[in-house]
């Protein structure tokens, strides 16, 4: 099963991705696969566009690493701690403004098959715009 999660701040924002492993003694074992962050652009925007930028960036690493490891997963989870964001990618692109459906419809190609999930994120050793300083 890969685990994704992405979040976002004024400064950046950024994506992780986890494996993580059942073995047949029913034992489990999590492993960090990849992550990716980018600063924030000059200019502003909401921080709900950020969070939905940080949700197409862990699209983009989940296929990335989706097509690298070459193995049947047997399900794919992403987190996002954006209410907002979720209710984007769970809308028609067209419905949306340009930004924003360009965006979603990215995401929505790229996660056609997997699950989003809102959660937030407490522990600080997931917040992603520190793991890559």
């Amino acid at each position: 099963m890969l685990l994704g999660y992405s979040d976002a701040s004024e400064a950046a924002y950024g994506a992780i991705v986890y494996m993580r492993c059942v073995k047949e003694d029913g034992t489990t074992t999590t492993k960090l696969i990849g992550s990716k962050s980018r600063v924030a652009p000059i200019k502003v925007i909401s921080i709900p566009r950020f969070e939905l930028s940080a949700c197409l960036l862990l699209a983009q690493l989940v296929e990335k690493v989706r097509l690298s490891l070459q193995v049947h997963l047997a399900k794919i989870i992403l987190h996002t701690d954006s209410t907002i964001a979720i209710a984007w990618i769970n809308t028609p692109a067209n419905q949306l403004k340009t930004f924003v459906g360009n965006r979603v419809s990215k995401i929505q190609t790229l996660t056609e098959n997997f699950e989003w999930r809102s959660t937030y994120l407490q522990l600080k050793t997931l917040q992603i715009s520190s793991l890559e300083v």
